[in-house]
């Protein structure tokens, strides 16, 4: 069997080393980029400090256990080492000055995500606390009874009385930078698919990192697929009889027993030449939104004092589309403690000094609300039907929020019905890279 993985993020990285894993299956991986799309905008940090060949993942990926179920496990099987990180967060208004902010108290591997007790002493953060606490009662016993009952974020927050102070000042722009969209997209966000981020351990699971970055995680997972054509986008894809065309920037085409879709579902749309009525209508109801995603050094996007900065700051404007997010990528990062400050910030409300950027990107992000839920449902009703050859997976393709983990679980999908299950049997890493690392704050 001849299968075609046309997208190297991890979806399609995933899918493809799945795949390649059955016997008597050839699998050929497509990226139209010259190296695949999970590294493709990852900076190299060089200069004073720094060493030679530092690496910061762009986006930054980070996970916890209890959400990222389906990926740990491919972490386990391909033997990448995690650590766990600080992803504590200070919460800044539209001046820059802070009203919330939560540190991470660890405890081997569990870590609870508490306020500072200082601010205590200030009643806007006590009145942010008791609204958060409320809100997880609320939504677990939502979520354990369902009753959302198909409401959005800012729909439910309305039903249970939650205040402007926690919904607009912690609970929207959190998860503006879970989602990386604007805040209208936030409200929008189905209620249950908020809940099913937000309780599944977050508040008391360490956040972790793959300990060398993505680009560990894709050369274990190219390991696995030997014929790879990068740099070279595909123009068309169609059908005749059983086999699957699939037609190049060259105008060469070649012929599969399956093709598996790892793009985003509007790219797939384009280049399905012979899409279906049902087809094409299950991906359009998939909609994306811009990003901007910049790599610097400049702290000016930073917490005035020092001893505010947190793993992650976020900047509040309601002036803004979208609340500005900063990743301190030295507190997340241990290789690079004690470095020249790195940082990297999504939705930048005002450019960093030119002469400190590193790297700049822009991704096109997946919407999740009511119509790409019903999209959804439409498209694994698709992948049910019988003689099924053409597939999709990504982020975009599962339930829940689309992160690493539903890119994975949608690619462990799509291998399991074409008869490639997860294997059973991990491949551990070497022991001194079992080792923890030293804890930081």
């Amino acid at each position: 069997m001849k299968i075609a993985v046309i997208g190297a993020g991890l979806a399609g990285l995933s899918a493809a080393w799945l795949l390649g894993r059955q016997a008597g299956c050839e699998v050929v991986l497509h990226e139209r980029q010259a190296q695949p799309g999970f590294t493709a905008s990852s900076v190299s940090l060089q200069g004073p400090g720094w060493g030679d060949g530092a690496r910061v993942d762009v986006p930054l990926r980070v996970y916890y256990r209890g959400y990222y179920p389906t990926l740990t496990r491919l972490y386990e099987q391909l033997g990448v080492a995690s650590d766990p990180v600080s992803y504590a967060a200070s919460f800044l208004d539209a001046r820059g000055e802070l009203y919330f902010r939560y540190r991470n108290l660890r405890v081997g591997a569990r870590s609870w995500s508490l306020p500072a007790w200082p601010d205590l002493l200030q009643p806007g953060t006590r009145a942010i606390v008791a609204d958060a606490l409320r809100f997880y009662r609320r939504a677990a016993l939502a979520r354990e009874t369902g009753t959302f009952g198909g409401l959005t974020v800012a729909q439910w927050a309305v039903r249970e009385g939650l205040s402007g102070a926690f919904v607009e000042g912690l609970l929207l722009p959190a998860i503006c930078t879970i989602c990386t969209c604007p805040t209208a997209l936030a409200r929008e966000l189905p209620a249950a698919v908020a809940a099913g981020y937000l309780l599944r351990g977050l508040s008391h699971e360490a956040v972790r990192r793959a300990r060398h970055g993505a680009d560990d995680v894709q050369a274990r997972l190219l390991a696995g697929i030997p014929v790879r054509r990068l740099g070279l986008a595909i123009e068309s894809v169609w059908r005749e009889g059983a086999r699957v065309l699939v037609r190049d920037a060259r105008g060469e085409s070649a012929g599969y027993d399956h093709v598996v879709f790892a793009t985003p579902a509007p790219h797939a749309l384009r280049l399905l030449a012979d899409s279906s009525a049902a087809e094409a209508q299950a991906l359009a109801g998939f909609r994306t939104t811009a990003v901007e995603v910049v790599t610097h050094g400049d702290p000016s996007c930073m917490p005035a004092r020092q001893r505010d900065w947190s793993g992650v700051t976020l900047r509040v404007d309601p002036a803004r589309e979208a609340p500005e997010s900063t990743i301190w990528i030295n507190a997340v990062q241990p290789a690079l403690r004690g470095a020249p400050d790195v940082f990297q910030t999504v939705a930048p409300h005002r450019a960093p000094r030119a002469d400190t950027v590193l790297g700049q990107a822009r991704f096109e992000r997946p919407v999740v609300d009511a119509r790409s839920q019903a999209a959804l449902a439409a498209l694994l009703r698709l992948h049910e039907a019988p003689d099924r050859r053409v597939w999709f997976c990504g982020a975009w393709a599962q339930e829940g929020v689309p992160l690493l983990e539903s890119a994975v679980r949608s690619a462990v999908e799509v291998a399991r019905r074409l008869g490639a299950p997860f294997p059973a049997t991990p491949i551990l890493p070497p022991a001194h890279e079992r080792a923890s690392c030293p804890r930081h704050p």
